[in-house]
């Protein structure tokens, strides 16, 4: 249970800070003014992190075969 309650976390996190960064993505090529890559980069990361924990915690799939 404890698993299933980190995945959910770990997608809802990688929800959210993915779609910051892809919000702030368009800063960066904007002229004249200079992105804030420090934000940028700790959201990438922090995407990432969630990422490789809703990997690490995904609920396992039991797979019944009837035959």
């Amino acid at each position: 249970m404890k698993e299933t309650w980190l995945f959910v976390v770990s997608l809802a996190g990688m929800a959210v800070s993915a779609a910051a960064l892809m919000l702030l993505i368009p800063s960066l090529f904007d002229s004249g003014e200079q992105g804030d890559f420090w934000g940028i980069g700790v959201l990438a990361c922090l995407a990432v992190v969630f990422a490789v924990g809703m990997l690490y915690w995904r609920p396992s799939t039991s797979s019944s075969e009837g035959g």
